[in-house]
């Protein structure tokens, strides 16, 4: 919509008087306001009903049909609800000046009329009726911005969803490509194992079986974040489990690792029996996942301590080891898939404590990491109970 512009607005002057509507038209004229005239109440509301004007001078004492009156059939039509009446009346008494705002005018101006004040409340109600239409016109756009946007975004979410469709049935389809050669390997290499072979082919076997475990432990890795992702606590096999003794199965899994680096690992639980219901095999691999990482960053010769106790509805079990901790950028980036974590960062490429926080959101419980003084590191696991 263009600026606000006198000759763009047409005024409809109703008055019985013929000398009053000479008198408007030679104030409202020269500043270019084109005008429309009727003298009476049938008159205008004829002249409404074929134009449509911008404003509307209305005298409210005329014959046959008062100004009242007029002004009811005006606010009748729709197009003219937001078109300003003013008032032109000698009567000022509080009652008529009550029922005309009653009946839809927004001002009036008392007879006889003072041409500076006549002027300044048209142009101010003008103004309004400009503004308004204008505001209008905005809305509209905003609404058709937001409509395209919208539809935009339903496309795109489309999209994603399909993608994703496309990306479970990959991860499905690599989960049994993966996993049968895998077993294929792992179970070649157990059995080779036990033969007698040379030292030097013996090296090349256990490279080969350190680089199959670790590419196993990848895949099902990344493949149960996409399931969590996916479909969250869905995807869990809910039993009843004690706790204690899913972190003895975890510390005797690990045994191996923590011999070889010379790391004690000590496991304290305040009870001997801990009931949870959750998903077995995720529950272990995240707290395997925290007790290795403790491990493979704590100084030979220190220890990991694994302490378990019952808070309450929860239990809560830390992992603290005296390694060179998190740095302030890696406690920043620790839940993040693929996040560049320095300084203890665990060998699948930053997935590990991600891994744990959607098992832990899944069951309902949480995981938090701080730092332990005066080096080392602590994450909690909460469960409820």
């Amino acid at each position: 919509m263009k600026d606000f512009n006198n000759s763009d607005f047409t005024i409809l002057i109703v008055d019985d008087v013929a000398k009053n509507i000479q008198v408007l038209g030679s104030i409202l004229r020269p500043l270019g306001y084109k005008l429309g005239f009727a003298t009476g109440g049938k008159q205008a509301i004829q002249w409404i009903k074929k134009q449509t004007f911008d404003l509307v001078l209305l005298d409210i004492m005329m014959p046959e049909i008062s100004g009242f009156d007029v002004c009811k059939e005006i606010r009748k039509i729709e197009s003219y609800n937001d078109i300003p009446v003013i008032f032109l009346t000698a009567k000022t008494d509080p009652e008529s000046l009550v029922k005309g705002f009653e009946l839809g005018a927004q001002d009036y101006v008392t007879k006889p009329f003072e041409a500076n004040e006549l002027l300044a409340r048209v142009k101010t109600h003008l103004q309004l009726k400009h503004s308004k239409a204008l505001l209008g016109e905005t809305n509209k756009w905003l609404e058709h911005e937001v409509a395209e946007r919208t539809a935009d975004l339903e496309a795109a979410k489309k999209e994603l969803e399909e993608l994703d469709s496309v990306k479970n049935e990959f991860l499905n389809v690599l989960n049994h490509e993966l996993r049968t050669p895998l077993n294929g390997i792992l179970g070649g290499l157990t059995i080779i194992k036990e033969y007698e072979i040379p030292e030097e082919t013996e090296q090349f076997i256990h490279m080969l079986d350190k680089s199959a475990k670790r590419l196993e432990k990848f895949t099902y890795k990344t493949l149960d974040i996409s399931a969590l992702r996916a479909k969250g606590k869905e995807v869990l096999f809910m039993e009843d489990h004690n706790l204690v003794d899913i972190l003895h199965e975890v510390q005797g899994e690990l045994s191996a690792l923590s011999e070889q680096k010379n790391i004690s690992v000590n496991l304290a639980c305040t009870v001997d029996d801990i009931p949870i219901q959750g998903d077995k095999e995720k529950i272990r691999n995240t707290i395997s996942f925290v007790v290795e990482n403790a491990i493979q960053y704590s100084e030979p010769g220190s220890g990991v301590h694994i302490i378990l106790k019952r808070e309450g509805k929860n239990a809560v079990c830390t992992v603290k080891d005296h390694g060179p901790g998190f740095s302030d950028y890696a406690m920043q980036q620790l839940f993040k898939p693929f996040s560049n974590i320095r300084n203890h960062v665990d060998l699948n490429v930053g997935l590990s404590l991600y891994y744990a926080k959607l098992v832990m959101d899944a069951h309902g419980g949480t995981i938090s990491v701080e730092k332990n003084k005066p080096n080392g590191s602590v994450v909690k696991l909460v469960f409820p109970v």
